[in-house]
């Protein structure tokens, strides 16, 4: 049976140890910015799902990883839009799925991307500026169909994801 030596066994340790350290600091600032947002445990949730955000060292960069994440969820009503349109079934409400695809196609591609560039050039307040307007074209879609829109579940998520983006860049 060979011995392991002094050396190899502290080698060994200091190894793991770094290996694992990247891990904890990457959890703790997740967890730490979280909980400075209106929804903690989803942020967590959101933040944890993107495998990127495991390589993620700061704030600025969890606020690119949330954009990120609001423009993948804000997809799923903008395509529930655009079919309720096609099919038009309903055109007493074409006005407001029209307005609401409009509100949709602004935040995925103007809102969101302007918000990333913010964070990246450390204007976090303009992201900021972008993630509350967000919030608050979700909730004007939502309130046109007075709370009952076909897509009040996606609105709501929506709207949660853009307040905790708007949270992150406010620690800023």
């Amino acid at each position: 049976m060979k011995h392991i030596s002094l050396n190899t066994l502290l080698c060994t340790i200091v190894v793991a140890s770094i290996a694992i350290a990247p891990c904890e600091s990457n959890d703790k600032l997740i967890t730490q910015t979280c909980s400075k947002t209106p929804y903690p445990s989803q942020c967590v949730s959101y933040l944890k799902a993107v495998d990127a955000s495991k390589d993620v060292r700061d704030v600025p960069g969890l606020g690119i990883i949330m954009a990120q994440v609001l423009v993948l969820k804000a997809q799923d009503p903008k395509d529930i839009l655009f079919v309720l349109l096609g099919v038009g079934k309903r055109p007493d409400i074409q006005v407001q799925l029209k307005t609401c695809l409009e509100s949709y196609s602004f935040i995925i591609k103007t809102a969101m991307p302007a918000a990333i560039d913010s964070f990246k050039i450390g204007k976090p307040r303009l992201a900021e500026d972008y993630a509350n307007t967000a919030a608050l074209v979700v909730s004007k879609c939502e309130k046109s169909f007075n709370g009952k829109s076909p897509i009040t579940n996606e609105n709501n998520v929506t709207h949660e994801i853009a307040r905790i983006l708007g949270a992150i860049a406010k620690q800023l």
